[in-house]
């Protein structure tokens, strides 16, 4: 009881320290995963319309579709340049997939199996399932329903062969990958249909566009260029681009960041200290390749080409190669020469006259992997090949063999494709009489090959060659490093860095704009990480050397302009450029007023010009031969009248003057239902381009992908 009433007379005290240790508990668990929950809150690759897309969603879409271009291409690996546009291609599907999920529930739109079914089986096809290569029949190049349903017997049919299941497991996430494309482009087709459908187009309106787009107009022009008259004879204040600026202020969003760089680029070349142990390494393989009875060996320790024990053409020798073959005796030898960043030997083997090609019919068995059966393999070989010393054809043994090897026909062939097949194949392929069949053996299967034409013989040569590049050390690395590491924490190297960067001999960039997402510096490769790098700086002024594999690039960040409405200091000289451009088509207008003009040639005078003309142009015309987008002449072809100059009239490249000479009708018959349906498709595109950036701005996209890639 004493103890009891003891614990109740410090319960108190007991809850606060429970409390605390509580607390503590708590505490210490939120500070030790603190970083993951932070971590997971700024993994924000980017988001759409509330919805966070996180750099690991991201990423397995990428790598789901690296797969997909792999598969299709045949490819085991991807460049850097089908990686990066493969990395935008799946940002800007997922983006459309997502707001276009966002509309079609709000809609009621769905794609539902059997749709999925029917584009699959039915008689309409998916498009996107009739350009697959895997579904094309290799003869025509066009869509193969069989192939289609040989693919799916094949994913849908589970193998006894683990090796072979790894593969259709495979083909089948590729066939997941597939269906949800062409699930993504219905439901699209619905919610485009939607909005183009919503859209009506009335008679007036089809019959106008079609009267329209028949009346051809030839037309004389005269044009006076902005720049003929300098900017300073007209004047932009610093208010009337403010004025612009704030009226057209949707004009210019960044939807990312855009960084401002000054960088110079320091190449790895090879220092003439490389060049000579290089050197040395030469006259050693020379020594060698002299006494050497073999050469393979020595051009395999010096050289990347390993030797090839075969005869080569005049035609795979470079100048010198051929010039050294055609005039040396067997075992002289060339070199060591520097020749670019190698350094070169020839030593002249062998020299013959015989037929560059031969043109080859061939069948071949593989060799049994089974003990005791090499002598049925070895007896089935030998009645085909009696067969055909018998008399028979050598394409009707060979079709019946294989009925999809065209005869056995292989083609014309060099001594160096030939290799492959061994030294003996090579041989006996360059000395066989013509028509008759030769029996070979080579690892891994027989060979039955019959010589059916040879070109002429010419000169021939054998030639070891060693190859000795030269690459720039580690030395020479380190020291270029070591070079760039000073500069970089020279005091004050972000304040003078272009002064400093001259001073030392470097080249410098400066001040170069990228946005946030490029993919490289120019046409540098690799260089994306800089741009990350400078993307999410705060410190502007920062400096920093990037190693890429055979370049060194050292950048400081000059700005980083944020995402959103671009500040007017970016943007002042294009709309000045633009208000300058508006004044100078003011102040040649008013000019040629005064002049009372009335011929095209003395407007031309007066233009500093000449008269031009153009043909076949009415209302519809998007580009207009030798002047492009100017719809000032779109609106002459078709309501001016004829023999009249009209102007001078602004334009978009200058100030125009012009005269409808001939207006000819179009003999084609007005079809109500076709003209409409061609503004609906016109519709059509033009709101499959609007849409998604429509929605964009309404629903909200926020591309983060920048800060982590």
């Amino acid at each position: 009881m004493a103890t009891l009433q003891n614990i109740r007379n410090k319960g108190p005290l007991l809850v606060i320290v429970i409390g605390v240790a509580l607390l503590a508990f708590v505490l210490g668990d939120l500070f030790s995963s603190g970083s993951t929950l932070v971590g997971k809150a700024r993994d924000r690759a980017f988001v759409v319309n509330g919805e966070v897309i996180t750099t690991q969603g991201y990423s397995n879409k990428i790598t789901e579709f690296e797969e997909f271009q792999k598969m299709i291409s045949g490819q085991s690996s991807l460049d850097e340049n089908t990686s990066l546009q493969i990395r935008e291609a799946v940002y800007q599907q997922m983006v459309r997939d997502r707001l276009l999920e966002d509309q079609a529930s709000d809609l009621g739109l769905v794609v539902t199996k059997e749709e999925i079914n029917d584009l699959v089986h039915g008689q309409v096809i998916s498009p996107i399932l009739q350009q697959l290569p895997f579904f094309l029949d290799p003869e025509t190049g066009m869509f193969s329903r069989t192939a289609l349903i040989e693919f799916l017997n094949v994913i849908n049919t589970p193998s006894p062969n683990p090796q072979e299941q790894v593969l259709v497991d495979q083909y089948k996430s590729l066939w997941l990958f597939i269906e949800n494309m062409v699930k993504t482009q219905r439901l699209e087709e619905k919610y485009i249909s939607l909005l183009t459908n919503s859209i009506v187009v009335n008679d007036i309106e089809a019959k106008t566009t079609f009267d329209l787009s028949q009346q051809n107009a030839e037309i004389q022009y005269v044009m006076q260029n902005y720049f003929t008259i300098p900017d300073s004879a007209v004047t932009v204040t610093d208010k009337e681009i403010k004025d612009f600026y704030n009226k057209n202020k949707k004009s210019f969003i960044l939807e990312t960041p855009r960084v401002k760089l000054s960088y110079f680029t320091k190449e790895i070349v090879p220092s003439d200290e490389d060049f000579k142990a290089v050197e040395e390494q030469s006259k050693i393989a020379y020594t060698q390749l002299q006494a050497a009875s073999n050469p393979a060996t020595i051009v395999a320790d010096y050289s990347e080409t390993p030797y090839r024990d075969v005869f080569f053409g005049e035609n795979l020798f470079t100048p010198t190669q051929l010039d050294f073959a055609r005039t040396a005796d067997i075992n002289d030898i060339y070199g060591p020469v520097r020749e670019g960043d190698s350094f070169q030997l020839y030593k002249l083997i062998d020299k013959t006259v015989s037929p560059d090609s031969v043109y080859l019919s061939m069948m071949a068995v593989p060799t049994s992997t089974v003990v005791g059966q090499d002598s049925i393999i070895t007896n089935f070989v030998d009645s085909i090949y009696n067969s055909i010393n018998s008399g028979e054809s050598f394409a009707d043994v060979a079709n019946s063999l294989n009925p999809g090897s065209n005869g056995g026909d292989v083609g014309w062939a060099r001594e160096i494709d030939l290799l492959p097949f061994g030294k003996e194949m090579v041989e006996a392929a360059f000395s066989a009489p013509v028509g008759q069949p030769i029996k070979l053996t080579i690892p891994g299967q027989q060979v039955i090959f019959q010589v059916e034409e040879r070109t002429k013989p010419v000169n021939k040569f054998k030639l070891a060659i060693v190859n000795m590049p030269v690459v720039p050390s580690e030395k020479t690395s380190n020291n270029i490093d070591n070079e760039l590491n000073q500069f970089v924490s020279t005091p004050d190297v972000g304040k003078n860095f272009i002064q400093l960067a001259s001073e030392a001999g470097y080249m410098v960039m400066p001040n170069m704009s990228f946005s946030a997402n490029d993919y490289s510096l120019g046409q540098i490769p690799s260089s994306r990480q800089v741009i990350t790098w400078a993307a999410n700086q705060k410190e502007m002024g920062a400096v920093r050397k990037f190693d890429l594999t055979n370049l060194r690039i050292v950048a400081r960040v000059d700005e980083v302009i944020a995402a959103g409405i671009t500040p007017i200091t970016e943007v002042s000289d294009i709309i000045r450029t633009q208000l300058i451009n508006e004044k100078k088509a003011e102040k040649i207008i008013a000019d040629l007023k005064q002049q009372n003009l009335s011929s095209m040639e003395a407007y031309a005078a007066a233009m500093y010009s000449n008269v031009d003309s153009v043909r076949f142009v009415n209302f519809t015309t998007q580009n207009i031969s030798g002047l492009g987008y100017e719809p000032t002449i779109n609106a002459v072809a078709s309501f001016a009248p004829l023999n009249t100059i009209v102007g001078p009239m602004q334009g978009n490249m200058g100030v125009f003057v012009a005269n409808v000479v001939n207006r000819t009708e179009g003999s084609a018959t007005y079809d109500d239902k076709q003209q409409k349906n061609a503004i609906l498709n016109n519709n059509s595109y033009r709101l499959q381009m609007q849409a998604v950036e429509t929605l964009k701005r309404e629903l909200g996209v926020e591309d983060n992908r920048y800060k982590f890639f």
